[in-house]
């Protein structure tokens, strides 16, 4: 007999814990089972373990609205805290009997006579290996298998890998066996990760040998606030504690200055001289903190706000020590006991023949080659088959399409009781994707909410809802910094299949007051009387429009004060 449950769940990250803990709260349900391939919860905090890994953001906004949490030991704690900041929360929600880890979620089929989805798993621990595999089926499928899944791979054109006689692993693969002190050690990346490892790496608890650094773009760095001293964070977890509504209002002044950067990406004449400000004050940064070396190296060649900008918490204080070394140089290839380094960018173009190319080689010992490249942010639900309606496959349907897309990042026309929590076009490049989680999630309850209590069959967005929606999105990212330079957001094509194209104001509305025009509702009897319930009042109507222009009032006012 073949196991079911009203909801499933794919991913224990902090979007699967959101679901899960609304599910338990606010729907009122236990009827639930999250799986997880990682033999622990916290998604990408989970897994990344690497020296230095960190929250980028003050915590108290990347903490759940419904889990607050006052005890965090610093504003910008380490991965590890974050990670038991989660995995306390599904203690506190009692939902730890709901997850399944070591378990991965390989496909998904729509039947529709049953109205229900089909589901296969996999065990992946060695006691409860079933490489067979489990069908289980559920009344509503919901994945939140987010962004930072799969690593980027080794770059193919880079020879020689096979010979070297080091190790190779990535960041997010960390290998806790392999020492790294007294060791040359080669990374390659200048992102968000590489900026956290690398002053790790120097460290005296580390104490690598050597670091050299490979850098194809500069990135934008901004600092980050001083480390308060311990005292001073226990005297505001007291505040927080017992003070109500400080730790909202705190949150707000926070989310606030987050939506306060986002005037820095229209491609207009406000967003222009805001990006030429802010970067003026993050050239001043930059040249007060590295060595005279590295700042012509170390300036940006696109607009703040392309990339992710990375808030330097000792990357380019590290950069002064006598065993780092940045360079720009191109990795060429392997050896054996080292990488080799093509002549800089600038020098390139002088060498029209092979002798001359190979005199600007250089070779630099390595014992360790480390990937902090990233991730592949382009695809998603990268090896999970989901099959809709008339046996559709998602992946099939986006490339029709054009790329990754969905109805405010969760629903796709054809696939019925199928709800994405950060999909596409979800994450914010300025803003916590905690918040993110929250809103989508929170939206997509309203209509999980009407088939567990039996209202709704089924529930899907109009395809001509998803449609314009899509199209809204992409039109919308053309007149945005993110346009004028390479980076994880847009695919070679120009399609924007990642970042958010909207503040999140205008998003949290969306998500806290849906359009139920936009969905087909196969109601029950039950749902057709409650269905005029939703309808919104004149009243709720003026307290809407009411509280926007506010939130719009603030966020104007409070736009340049932070920086």
């Amino acid at each position: 007999m073949t196991t079911s449950y009203s909801v499933i769940v794919i991913g224990a990250g902090e979007s699967g814990i959101a679901v899960g803990c609304m599910l338990k709260t606010k729907v009122g349900t236990d009827d639930f089972r999250i799986f997880d391939r990682q033999s622990g919860v916290g998604g990408a905090w989970y897994a990344n373990r690497y020296p230095g890994v960190a929250c980028d953001i003050p915590a108290i906004f990347y903490s759940y609205s419904f889990a607050p949490n006052y005890e965090w030991t610093t504003l910008f704690p380490p991965g590890q805290e974050i990670q038991q900041y989660l995995d306390g929360v599904c203690d506190k929600f009692d939902i730890r009997s709901n997850i399944q880890l070591d378990t991965e979620v390989s496909s998904a089929r729509w039947i529709d006579e049953d109205a229900e989805w089909e589901v296969k798993v996999t065990n992946l621990s060695l006691q409860n290996r079933t490489p067979e595999g489990v069908t289980l089926r559920c009344k509503v499928l919901v994945t939140c298998a987010g962004e930072l899944v799969e690593p980027n791979l080794w770059p193919q054109h880079i020879p020689g890998i096979e010979s070297f006689q080091g190790q190779v692993f990535h960041t997010a693969k960390w290998n806790d066996d392999v020492s790294l002190t007294g060791k040359d050690v080669t990374v390659i990346g200048t992102g968000c990760t590489a900026a956290q490892l690398v002053p790790a790496l120097a460290s005296p608890e580390i104490a690598a040998k050597s670091i050299t650094q490979l850098m194809r773009r500069s990135p934008w760095v901004m600092a980050r606030p001083e480390k308060p001293p311990p005292r001073l964070m226990e005297i505001v977890s007291t505040l927080l504690r017992t003070m109500p509504g400080l730790g909202l209002f705190l949150r707000l002044c926070l989310f606030l200055y987050a939506e306060s950067t986002w005037l820095n990406v229209g491609m207009g004449w406000f967003g222009r001289k805001r990006r030429q400000w802010f970067e003026k004050k993050l050239l001043i940064h930059l040249r007060k903190t590295v060595p005279p070396k590295y700042h012509n190296m170390l300036t940006p060649r696109f607009g703040v706000g392309c990339r992710r900008i990375i808030v330097d918490g000792g990357w380019l204080e590290s950069l002064s020590l006598p065993n780092v070394e940045l360079t720009n140089r191109p990795l060429v290839s392997i050896e054996p006991q080292g990488v080799v380094l093509g002549p800089h960018p600038k020098e390139q173009h002088l060498e029209h023949n092979d002798e001359k190319r190979n005199s600007g080689l250089i070779r630099m010992p390595a014992d360790i080659i480390i990937l902090a490249n990233g991730f592949e942010t382009s695809t998603y639900l990268h090896r999970l088959k989901v099959q809709g309606r008339d046996g559709a496959f998602l992946h099939d349907v986006w490339k029709v399409n054009g790329g990754p897309g969905a109805y405010l990042s969760t629903a796709v026309y054809g696939f019925p009781n199928f709800f994405m929590v950060l999909g596409p076009n979800s994450v914010s490049g300025h803003s916590s994707a905690i918040l993110a989680s929250e809103n989508v999630a929170g939206y997509a309850l309203n209509f999980i909410k009407l088939v567990l209590n039996g209202q709704a069959r089924t529930v899907e967005v109009h395809v001509e809802a998803e449609q314009s929606y899509t199209a809204d999105v992409q039109r919308r990212s053309l007149d945005k910094v993110w346009q004028t330079c390479h980076n994880g957001y847009i695919q070679n094509r120009g399609w924007n299949s990642s970042i958010c194209p909207f503040n999140q104001i205008h998003f949290a509305w969306m998500c806290r007051y849906p359009n139920w025009q936009h969905w087909n509702i196969a109601y029950t009897g039950i749902g057709t009387q409650e269905n005029n319930k939703r309808l919104p009042t004149r009243h709720q109507m003026a307290w809407m429009i009411a509280s926007s222009l506010a939130m719009l009032g603030l966020l104007l006012a409070y736009s340049g004060r932070f920086h």
